[in-house]
C-alpha cells in the first residue's frame, strides 16, 4: 500500500477524526488459515501525528498497486516501537470474534521443534493398499498458527518431495516426524495441504 493514512477507529460510533499515522508506503498482507481471516500492516517510515495505543483500534486507507483507493478492516496495534503494527484475526464460523494478529508476511506461525525424517501416510484405495508411506523430506518444523483461537497445529517440510496425495488442497493427512531435540515420534493426523513449495504447509484441519 501507498499514501497510508490511519485513522482511530471507534465502533458504532461516526466522528470526524484526522490521522494519527501517515506513510509513503507500507507492507499490507491478508490470507485466510483454516477458518480464520487476517489482515496485518507493518509501517516502518511513519510518521506520527498523535500517540498510538497498544489494544486500541484502527483503520488504514491507502492506494493498492493499480492506484486504487483501498480500505482495511478495522484492526488492532499491535506494537508501537520500533515501528507501528497492526492486526486482526476473525473467525468465519463465529461471527462477533476477532483477536490481533502480528505482522503475518514473517510470523504467520509460531516454530516449535525441529524436525527430521518426515514422513507421510496416505491411503491408496486404487491399489488395494490400506496405508501408503512418502518420505516428504529430511527437515521440517512443528508449527501452530500465531493467532486464532484455539491454535492449529501443523507441519512445515523444507525441501519437500511431495507425492500427488500430498500436494495442495488434499485432506486427511497423516504425517509422522522425529524431534531433533527428543528424538521422539511426532504424529499429526488430519492435515489439509495448504502449500506444497518449499516450505510446504500442513495444518491440521479445523473441528468446527
Amino acid at each position: 500500500m501507498t499514501d497510508i493514512q490511519v485513522f482511530p477507529f471507534f465502533s458504532s460510533v461516526s466522528l470526524e477524526v484526522f490521522p494519527c499515522v501517515t506513510a509513503m508506503a507500507a507492507l499490507y498482507t491478508s490470507g485466510n488459515v483454516q477458518g480464520m481471516a487476517y489482515e496485518a500492516l507493518e509501517i516502518e517510515d511513519a510518521r506520527l501525528t498523535s500517540e498510538l495505543r497498544i489494544g486500541a483500534t484502527y483503520i488504514a486507507v491507502g492506494q493498492d498497486e493499480d492506484g486504487k483507493q483501498v480500505q482495511t478492516h478495522w484492526m488492532y496495534c499491535t506494537q508501537v516501537a520500533p515501528h507501528p503494527t497492526f492486526g486482526i484475526s476473525r473467525n468465519h464460523r463465529i461471527p462477533g470474534v476477532y483477536g490481533p494478529a502480528p505482522f503475518l508476511c514473517s510470523s504467520l506461525f509460531v516454530e516449535l521443534e525441529h524436525l527430521t525424517n518426515i514422513v507421510g501416510r496416505a491411503a491408496e484405495p486404487a491399489a488395494n493398499i490400506d496405508v501408503a508411506e512418502f518420505r516428504l523430506g529430511e527437515e521440517g518444523m512443528l508449527i501452530a498458527t500465531a493467532f486464532g483461537t484455539p491454535h492449529v497445529m501443523g507441519i512445515q517440510v523444507q525441501l519437500p518431495f511431495l507425492p500427488p496425495h500430498f500436494l495442495t488442497g488434499a485432506r486427511n493427512l497423516v504425517i509422522t516426524a522425529q524431534s531433533v531435540r527428543t528424538g521422539q515420534t511426532v504424529v499429526l493426523p488430519k492435515l489439509t495441504c495448504l502449500r506444497a513449495s518449499s516450505p510446504a504447509v500442513f495444518l491440521q484441519e479445523d473441528p468446527l
